[in-house]
């Protein structure tokens, strides 16, 4: 049984990805911060597994060296993600997503047991695409404190690599959907807008174009990639769709038989430098033999019943 250590593990991704570790067969040790009743919701189901470890600890700041001694592979999920958060102060970011994959890289580097380090990063360190999509060897050209910062990880990740042989793996992801996803972001905030008779809040123009991808289906792209994976490689994970922020707001209003009523808020209010397009090619995770499972529509479909059917999450 493998022995496999997972940040973030209150997280959306980081819950799910626990979740689907011990389903695949492994020891699973979490990291994360003491954080909500509601959060631990997340993984309410594996409290009771005895394979299942939870540790509250912050990795930014506290000596991490010891939970990585006898771990087999970490997947390093724990990030701090809000743009408009990053915006508005930089510095926890930088603690957060550059100091503390430091300290997780130099805890791994000590230890003689890690057969991979994954980093989970995500497709915004390409920065905005007015082109064909980005590949693994497109220029990093992030363009807000967000992307920058998880930017400088993957360097970090990249060099420990090449200077102290560190076993690695980056994957990045397009934009993340899913039950239990924090309230802050795109698709909860607009359920919740909605079933509360309020417009759904859009910057910009509405425009900027986005590619999603279930969240089950990231982690099986995960849990693929430390079975087909190669060392020292970057691999992109990205689902099916496209779509302009007014078509998801208007599939989302669809499925909830509700009027998609929109107000506009200009970018530079919230998101000064707002990135117009995010698209990456996936073509190289394919050609190991992986497909996405969920089609976009009834994908988003089971999701918004999700939310509409467990409103506790929203408020």
């Amino acid at each position: 049984m493998s022995r496999t250590l997972v940040t973030g593990a209150l997280g959306f991704v980081g819950s799910y990805l626990c979740k689907e570790l011990l389903d695949a067969g492994h020891s699973v040790v979490g990291i994360g911060r003491n954080s909500s009743v509601k959060n631990r919701l997340r993984l309410e189901n594996s409290w009771d597994n005895p394979n299942f470890k939870m540790i509250y600890c912050d990795f930014s700041k506290d000596n991490v060296v010891e939970y990585l001694q006898d771990v087999d592979y970490v997947f390093h999920a724990g990030a701090k993600t809000m743009v408009d958060h990053s915006i508005l102060d930089p510095e926890p970011y930088i603690q957060s997503n550059v100091i503390g994959t430091h300290r997780l890289l130099e805890a791994a580097r000590k230890s003689r047991t890690i057969k991979c380090f994954f980093h989970i990063s995500t497709d915004e360190v390409y920065g905005s695409c007015l082109g064909k999509a980005f590949t693994e060897d497109s220029t990093l050209l992030p363009g807000n404190p967000y992307s920058m910062t998880k930017a400088a990880s993957d360097m970090f990740v990249l060099g420990y690599h090449n200077t102290y042989s560190l076993p690695t793996i980056i994957t990045r992801t397009e934009n993340v959907y899913g039950p239990y996803q924090g309230t802050e972001k795109a698709m909860p905030t607009f359920i919740k807008q909605l079933l509360e008779g309020k417009p759904m809040t859009l910057y910009g123009d509405g425009l900027h174009k986005r590619r999603w991808i279930h969240v089950e289906d990231k982690c099986k792209a995960l849990l693929f990639l430390l079975n087909k994976g190669k060392i020292g490689e970057i691999y992109n994970i990205a689902g099916e769709g496209e779509m302009t922020n007014i078509q998801f707001a208007e599939k989302i209003a669809k499925v909830l038989n509700l009027p998609a009523n929109i107000e506009f808020i200009p970018d530079d209010k919230i998101r000064p430098g707002h990135d117009q397009r995010y698209a990456i090619d996936v073509s190289k995770l394919k050609s190991l033999g992986w497909e996405p499972t969920y089609n976009l529509d009834a994908g988003f479909e089971d999701v918004v019943n999700w939310y509409k059917q467990n409103q506790f999450w929203l408020n």
